[in-house]
C-alpha cells in the first residue's frame, strides 16, 4: 500500500513537472516582453523630450535672433533718419 501510494505520487509529480516548467518559462518570457516593452517605451518618452527641448530652444533662438534684427533696424533708422 505505501509503494503504490508513493508510485502514485511520483506519478503525479512526473506530470505536473513539465506543465510547472512551461509556467515558468511563459512567466519568463511574459517578464522579459514586459521588460523590453517599458524600455522601448521610455525611449521613445526621453526622445519626444528632447525634441520638444530641442524644439523650443530652436524657436527661442529665432524669437532672440528677430528681435535683435528688429531691434537693429529701429535703431539704424532712428539714428540715420533712413527707412
Amino acid at each position: 500500500m505505501k509503494t503504490t501510494r508513493i508510485s502514485v505520487i511520483l506519478f503525479v509529480l512526473a506530470v505536473l513537472s513539465p506543465l510547472a516548467h512551461a509556467s515558468v518559462a511563459t512567466g519568463a518570457h511574459d517578464f522579459e516582453n514586459d521588460v523590453k516593452t517599458a524600455g522601448r517605451t521610455t525611449g521613445h518618452a526621453v526622445r519626444d523630450a528632447a525634441h520638444a527641448v530641442g524644439h523650443g530652444t530652436k524657436q527661442a533662438g529665432h524669437a532672440v535672433a528677430d528681435a535683435t534684427r528688429h531691434g537693429y533696424h529701429a535703431t539704424k533708422k532712428f539714428v540715420t533718419g533712413h527707412g
